[in-house]
């Protein structure tokens, strides 16, 4: 099953839906591109769903560490929203929470900018 990403703007701020797996390959690929797309015309702030994500592999996490960096790189800045209690576990356990700014759901997460 293909990633499927669907984007909306909201005063400024990008969320990126998904829904699917987010796994090696076309799809961690292809959200990179995205993410590329959108910081190279000047998005800052964006907002990753991931409660339709039913599965993470680890280069699905690299990708997601990968987006985080270069959004930084640019001055702006990531959220995650909707962490599935596996995906949650798999970056505590990696000691990779940290690093990202999570919230418990989309308007939270827009909010908090």
């Amino acid at each position: 099953m293909p990633l499927e990403v669907t984007q909306r703007e909201l005063n400024g701020i990008y969320v990126l839906a998904l829904k699917g797996r987010l796994v090696l390959g076309e799809e961690s690929r292809g959200l990179l591109t995205v993410i590329d797309n959108l910081l190279a015309s000047g998005a800052t702030r964006m907002v990753i769903n991931l409660e339709q994500v039913n599965y993470v592999d680890s280069a699905g996490i690299g990708a997601l560490i990968e987006m985080q960096r270069k959004t930084k790189a640019k001055g702006g800045s990531l959220k995650l929203c909707h962490l599935g209690p596996n995906l949650r576990q798999a970056l505590e356990m990696a000691r990779l929470l940290p690093i990202f700014d999570t919230s418990p759901s989309e308007t939270a997460a827009v909010a908090s900018f």
